[in-house]
């Protein structure tokens, strides 16, 4: 007796043929969602400091104590078995212009629940400040791998790392290559290209569980009342890795952080 009870064979059009040879079965983990948020209060605020706080630190400051709140959110894939993380860290994407094209890199801020946004802020023009210098070691260490690797081997290299860092959990920081390099979850400044949404890929070397990409703030009506209203709103698109989290895994915590935008002080975060 079959697994699957079938009829009659379908007949396959021209593309259909061409799309069964070049696709394989469905393997992406990847599960996308949005958010909308008012942002009208939090952006008067930011713009009235003296200390350049964007956006995007705020919201790894947020990130930051959601993933406390629901430690759930805070896993990690070590071989086959899932691991609570000991440390809450963002990774911040991070465009870097060179001569004659760019590149995409990134940092990690380490404790963002606990950091206040000035020091945030500080922490991430520090280290992008190294990046754009040449001046963060580890990373320059893989790029000079790279570099003098050939194009084929690019995939065995990648699976090389994945193999020793996430497989068998073995620190590189002895040769050179940057520690636990991306960290819990991910922040990226979509909004800085023009792009008021947009969902980022999850690097599979990563593991994290999460990317959130910041979209463009735009102005939209509301009519809640009688009297319509213009607000400042903003979009956090996800990027969530379905072999950590299901969508009951994240609606508690995605509205947990539509109320601190909307309510900072309420949750700790100040902007002195």
């Amino acid at each position: 007796m079959p697994n699957i009870e079938i009829k009659k064979r379908v007949k396959a059009t021209s593309f259909r043929k061409f799309a069964i040879g070049a696709w394989k079965k469905p393997s992406d983990p990847k599960v996308y969602t949005k958010i909308k948020i008012d942002i009208t209060h939090l952006k008067k605020i930011l713009d009235e400091k003296e200390e350049t706080i964007s956006l995007v630190h705020f919201f790894a400051k947020a990130m930051g104590i959601i993933y406390e709140k629901y430690p759930e959110l805070n896993t990690v894939l070590i071989g086959n078995k899932c691991y609570q993380r000991k440390n809450i860290t963002a990774f911040i994407h991070t465009h870097i212009r060179k001569e004659k094209h760019y590149d995409l890199s990134g940092i990690t801020i380490e404790h963002t629940h606990q950091k206040s946004l000035k020091k945030i802020s500080t922490e991430i023009k520090k280290k992008v400040n190294e990046l754009r210098n040449n001046q963060n070691k580890a990373i320059n260490r893989t790029n000079t791998i790279l570099k003098y690797c050939p194009s084929w081997s690019y995939q065995l290299l990648v699976s090389l790392f994945d193999f020793i860092m996430n497989r068998l959990n073995i620190n590189l920081s002895w040769a050179g290559l940057p520690k636990d390099p991306f960290g819990s979850y991910g922040i990226s400044a979509i909004g800085s290209l023009g792009f008021e949404e947009g969902f980022v890929p999850l690097f599979p070397l990563s593991r994290l569980t999460m990317i959130l990409a910041v979209g463009k703030p735009f102005k939209e009506w509301t009519f809640e009342t009688e009297k319509p209203k213009k607000h400042l709103m903003i979009n956090l698109c996800f990027t969530l890795d379905h072999r950590y989290l299901d969508g009951a895994h994240v609606a508690k915590p995605l509205r947990l952080l539509k109320k601190i935008a909307l309510n900072p002080s309420k949750y700790g975060i100040t902007f002195d």
